[in-house]
């Protein structure tokens, strides 16, 4: 018995069924009729007329198209034939309705009877379904159940010519229950399978990234019940942005994950956009107890040409999560109106949260003693970088100031999806004070990192104090190039990193202070020293290979040629240099031969942080993850954070000094353990 369960859940047919009859996915463990999988190169006894289908069911993305996803196997039907000029229809072979429901994979374009499939009983159309207007296929399907034993055809027809004038559609069956509308259960299972499981040759190996799919933004990051939370955005239906809901892990070390079910869907039209989640301890809420308090998502709800601000609650350990039945909580009725941040402000006894009023570049403070009633209490902004396009995706914490004993500043650091100083995404800080109500900045605001591939950091709630550190992770990527060459995923994230700040000189400045997280060197394997070196207009190999690309390198660099440093991931033309440009008084990582830099024309580039000579030297932390580099400066003043994609042979490290000589000291590496397969 326990076989055949365990056969069933995996959706592959068991026991003595029918010839006809499958499973397929996790349709409550029902066994299905197959009408057409579309697996074959021909239409087999379907009745082709036009060109829109061409001779038989298309491989995937046709030329021109924009990604295709959400399909099963390696085939479907597709009328994108020489683009959406084309029309034509597919009518299926008799059968008998003998199920409930009819159910199919159905993406394109949302032309009420013009793109679409149809049932027809007696030569007529009884049930009928169109696109939405995305190259996403989902489930869709109809209650046939008047119609059980009648003979009947399928219809799938293209007559639409303009914008979206085409239609996808798979996986076409007769169910005893209506399928999920996304088919992330199976497309999980199918990939679980794969000899590349987690380990394709630009997956990062210790680094956060979801099995499949789209990801974003990291959300609702939280401590509870030793498990380190890791919420995000996520498309659930394919590998482009879309259908936004919240994917989830889990960890005990910030380093390995373990993947979790989709935790707050998209649904009736409402994304669940980017948030927070917090520990209700006391129970304000009403959504727990105080022996087992709830945890609590503040979210932004985006649908119906507007955002609001949305609750969700569980009390079991973030497994399962019940939406609150009196959403929003918040609605200005304002169509960019985002990305809550909530947290308990001790002094003031109350809730606290800071959202964005985002085409305004204005945060809004709001107080609340339940999570459900909020009172404004003051705005921020505009203010920082000028013209810059929008605000988004805040965070409001406090943060110990370095050798200063007890003392302590607030830190509110915002992100703009595009002008950010390495262009496109990135985000920026202001340091003050904040007295429960008003957040006043005492110095003008500073660059979170100067890569391009560092967005919309998010804090851990509810750190214990016994731990004290603050930490935070980002999105390894950036909405200016975001459609990386990655597949069946897309996005990581940076490394988890501990936060601090740092006065600068005599003055009232202060920077913040970023270090990965010391949970990394658990992955360390043995440590290669090099001995110190000098160079002078020249470079020297000092790896041809380590650990896959997976590695950490500190050197100390004494920096008297014009530009000096390291080169990584080397190999035939292809290498990432990482230097201190002395004219510049600058650390610079220069991804311009790094290797695939087509797939975007904005990709390539060269991206600096101006750091000042201490001591005529500068200390390097580099990691190197497969298709990553984060660069630490000075212990943690500055950071540049970048994705790169090199050649599976581009392994090599090397040393280099241009116009002039430079010292090299204190070099020393790790091969890093995957996190995926270290277990």
């Amino acid at each position: 018995m326990k076989r055949t369960l365990l056969l069933l859940a995996c959706g592959i047919a068991a026991g003595a069924a029918p010839a006809d009859e499958v499973l397929v996915g996790k349709f409550e463990r029902a066994r299905e009729l197959l009408i057409d999988d579309f697996e074959v190169d021909s239409y087999s006894n379907w009745i082709v007329e036009g060109d829109a289908f061409g001779d038989g069911p298309a491989a995937g993305t046709l030329p021109n198209q924009q990604d295709v996803s959400g399909y099963r196997g390696r085939r479907l039907v597709n009328s994108y034939r020489s683009g959406d000029v084309t029309t034509g229809s597919l009518t299926s072979p008799e059968f008998e309705v003998r199920r409930p429901f009819i159910a199919f994979l159905i993406g394109g374009g949302r032309h009420e009877g013009q793109t679409g499939i149809e049932l027809r009983i007696g030569g007529k159309a009884v049930r009928t379904a169109t696109g939405h207007d995305s190259e996403e296929l989902e489930w869709s399907s109809w209650d046939v159940t008047e119609f059980k034993g009648q003979t009947a055809t399928l219809r799938i027809f293209d007559s639409a010519t303009g914008g979206w004038g085409h239609i996808n559609v798979d996986h076409i069956v007769q169910s005893d229950v209506a399928p999920k509308r996304f088919d992330l259960e199976h497309r999980l299972a199918e990939y679980r399978k794969s000899p590349d499981y987690l380990n394709e040759p630009h997956r990062l190996q210790y680094h956060f990234s979801p099995e499949v799919n789209w990801m974003n933004d990291p959300n609702g990051l939280v401590y509870h019940n030793g498990e380190y939370h890791l919420f995000y955005q996520f498309n659930p239906a394919g590998i482009i942005w879309g259908h936004m809901s919240w994917g989830h892990a889990v960890s005990r070390d910030l380093l390995h994950w373990e993947h979790l079910p989709l935790a707050i869907p998209e649904e009736d039209g409402i994304m669940a956009f980017s948030g927070c989640c917090v520990v209700d301890h006391h129970n304000s809420s009403g959504f727990g107890t105080t022996e087992n308090p709830p945890m609590v998502a503040v979210y932004t709800g985006h649908g119906h040409d507007k955002q609001v601000q949305n609750l969700a609650y569980s009390t079991d350990n973030g497994r399962t999560w019940t939406k609150y039945a009196d959403n929003p909580v918040l609605d200005l009725n304002e169509r960019d109106f985002r990305d809550p941040n909530v947290f308990w402000h001790e002094p003031t006894q109350r809730w606290v949260m800071v959202v964005s009023l985002a085409n305004e570049k204005i945060l809004i403070l709001y107080g609340s003693n339940d999570l459900k009633q909020w009172t404004e209490l003051s705005r921020f902004g505009p203010a920082g970088v000028k013209d810059k396009p929008n605000w988004e995706c805040p965070d409001l914490f406090e943060l110990p100031v370095e050798n200063e004993n007890s003392r302590r500043l607030w830190v509110l650091e915002v992100d703009m999806g595009n002008g950010a100083i390495a262009g496109g995404s990135g985000g920026e800080y202001f340091v003050g004070h904040f007295d429960g109500t008003r957040f006043e900045a005492i110095q003008d605001s500073r660059w979170v990192d100067f890569g391009r591939d560092f967005y919309a950091p998010v804090s851990w709630k509810n750190i214990p104090e016994s731990d004290g550190r603050h930490l935070w992770i980002g999105w390894f990527n950036n909405w200016e190039t975001c459609l990386l060459p990655t597949s069946p995923w897309r996005s990581e994230m940076s490394i988890p990193r501990a936060l601090t700040l740092r006065r600068i000189g005599d003055a009232d400045e202060y920077i913040m202070v970023q270090r990965p997280v010391d949970e990394l060197k658990s992955l360390r394997g043995s440590r290669l020293q090099i001995a110190p070196m000098s160079l002078t207009d020249s470079q020297k190999p000092v790896f041809a290979t380590l650990a896959g690309n997976s590695y950490e390198l500190q050197l100390e660099l004494t920096p008297t040629a014009a530009a000096s440093g390291v080169r990584v991931c080397v190999g035939d033309g292809e290498f990432t240099e990482i230097g201190y440009d002395r004219a510049r008084s600058a650390v610079y990582v220069d991804r311009t031969l790094s290797g695939n830099t087509d797939f975007d024309a904005r990709f390539s580039g060269r991206h600096e942080a101006p750091v000042p000579l201490s001591d005529e030297k500068v200390a390097l932390r580099i990691l190197v993850d497969r298709s990553s580099v984060e660069v630490f400066i000075d212990d943690g003043r500055a950071a540049i954070s970048d994705r790169i994609f090199p050649s599976q042979t581009s392994t090599g490290i090397e040393l280099f000094a241009r116009d002039g000589s430079a010292t090299f000291s204190d070099m020393k590496a790790w091969p890093l353990r995957s996190v995926w397969h270290d277990r």
